[in-house]
């Protein structure tokens, strides 16, 4: 918003390359244009690099995803588009991950804790979408 404010209001303008964020999140159509627009709407990111995959947050706490395949998408947006933040979101029914929405909201905390451990410099946030559209942030470290 603050962006969106000096460039219209003052007519400041602001690095794109700063205007870069990272979603890791489902594949499901449902959901995805929910989690862009909500990081658009509530953080400072112009474009979200969105990297996804059925059920990638049981994917990263259980198969070391982001070390097998996902960490070179990962840095490429962090490295060549200077992300500074990465987002997890997971969602209500999910045929990649079916569990309860309890256990879907323990999987992205622990998958924003290994990634942030993992890239300690990035900021990182999880967040879980109801099937109604609701969001709600689970963790942000």
């Amino acid at each position: 918003l603050l962006y969106y404010y000096l460039k219209e209001q003052l007519n400041i303008t602001i690095k794109e390359e700063l205007m870069f964020c990272t979603l890791i999140c489902c594949m499901d159509g449902r959901f995805i244009h929910l989690a862009n627009e909500y990081i658009r709407k509530n953080y400072i990111y112009t474009y979200v690099d969105t990297i996804t995959d059925a059920g990638p947050v049981s994917k990263i706490v259980n198969e070391k995803y982001l070390h097998d395949v996902e960490d070179k998408i990962v840095l490429i947006s962090i490295n060549k588009h200077k992300s500074d933040h990465i987002f997890v979101a997971g969602h209500s029914d999910c045929a990649g991950c079916p569990i309860d929405d309890d256990k879907q909201k323990q999987y992205i905390k622990e998958a924003v804790e290994i990634i942030h451990r993992d890239l300690n410099n990035v900021r990182t946030t999880g967040f879980f979408i109801y099937i109604n559209g609701e969001i709600e942030i689970i963790n942000d470290l």
